[in-house]
């Protein structure tokens, strides 16, 4: 998934869960929880877990995804893919070593 410079929108709340929805760079929609945020060299980082949505109804769950946050003057909150594999891989690292959670690559399955 490439999803590059994407405004964060739609936000929900599901079963306390923080919703919110990206578009691809080809206009397809993608459903992501907030799962937590990390901070590492002035840069911050949300780790979010795709889900997928029938209506109000979260159905299932996908893969995790790590994106770079920032902000621009107005307050709106945009995601980034993170193209650094080093960075990449030091943020999954802080992420699973705050608990038994593993990040995989865009290609590789989650076993739930």
């Amino acid at each position: 998934m490439h999803d590059h410079n994407h405004e964060h929108e739609h936000e929900h709340e599901h079963e306390h869960l923080e919703a919110f929805t990206l578009f691809d760079e080809e206009g397809k929609e993608h459903n992501f929880v907030l799962l937590g945020e990390l901070e590492r060299e002035n840069n911050q980082y949300w780790v979010c877990e795709e889900i997928f949505v029938e209506g109000e109804e979260i159905t299932d769950f996908g893969e995790l995804y790590i994106f770079k946050k920032s902000t621009d003057e107005e307050g709106n909150i945009f995601l980034d893919t993170i193209e650094d594999e080093n960075e990449f891989n030091e943020v999954a690292k802080m992420w699973e070593d705050l608990g038994d959670f593993e990040i995989l690559d865009e290609d590789e399955n989650i076993d739930n």
